[in-house]
């Protein structure tokens, strides 16, 4: 950003519209391509893993103008020259998973990949340590590279490689669904300045219940598995780690 050089709200305003009308399009594709390696990546877990293909699901999204807006009016408009030098989420994907503790695997299988430059730091790990609320999850900023269409000087159309910063989420489906019916009445409510700590405690109690069933699933599983192995070894049914690449 220019030294010494301090906009006002609106001048940021149009900051943000400039950078949705030149990027809009690769923002789209970039959410396209972060969404791809990710499924990639969960082909391959569930592969290596033994578990079905469907034990592991990718969404992705950008941040519509308006959102980007309303979460720089909460920040009180603080300066930049990139909007992504503040809001580092602006294109997101989140992995649900059947079990808790492949939250931790796919993270792991995810840093071991060429296919993104994680920054370590940036990892919140609110799973084991969840928010007052009881929010859980697994947050990760990484970079991703893209195809830059531009023009050069003479006019000619050149495709370049750039990158945008992105925002990985990786929570169980009762995390999941923790966040989805709260998020309405709970992030939205604190958003216009309806904070209340008892509020906080109602939710995260109710976090602490799903967590306790993640874990009885993992157990389910378990034995699930067992008793799936024994039927086929008598070729009388498929379980978890009947699977191979074909």
């Amino acid at each position: 950003m220019e030294q010494n050089k301090i906009l006002t709200k609106e001048e940021l305003k149009e900051r943000i519209i400039r950078f949705y009308s030149r990027y809009g399009v690769e923002a789209e594709q970039i959410k396209t391509l972060l969404e791809i390696k990710l499924k990639q990546i969960c082909l391959a877990y569930t592969l290596q893993n033994n578990l079905p293909s469907e034990a592991l699901t990718v969404t992705s999204r950008r941040k519509t103008l308006k959102s980007v807006m309303r979460k720089f009016e909460r920040k009180n408009w603080p300066q930049f020259y990139l909007p992504t030098e503040i809001i580092k989420d602006l294109i997101g994907a989140r992995i649900t998973c059947w079990f808790l503790d492949d939250t931790a695997g796919l993270l792991e299988y995810i840093k071991k990949t060429n296919l993104f430059e994680i920054d370590e730091k940036s990892i919140e790990d609110y799973i084991n340590n969840p928010k007052p609320s009881g929010y859980r999850g697994l947050h990760i900023l990484t970079m991703i590279t893209y195809d830059f269409v531009q023009r050069d000087n003479n006019d000619n159309i050149l495709l370049t490689h750039q990158k945008m910063i992105c925002e990985i989420q990786i929570r169980t489906k009762l995390q999941s669904a923790w966040g989805d019916i709260t998020h309405e009445f709970h992030h939205k409510a604190k958003n216009s300045g309806v904070v209340d700590t008892n509020y906080e405690e109602y939710l995260s109690a109710i976090s602490n219940r799903l967590l306790r069933e993640d874990k009885a699933l993992m157990k389910f599983r378990n034995v699930y598995q067992k008793s799936a192995d024994e039927k086929l070894m008598q070729n009388k049914r498929e379980g978890f780690k009947d699977f191979s690449l074909k």
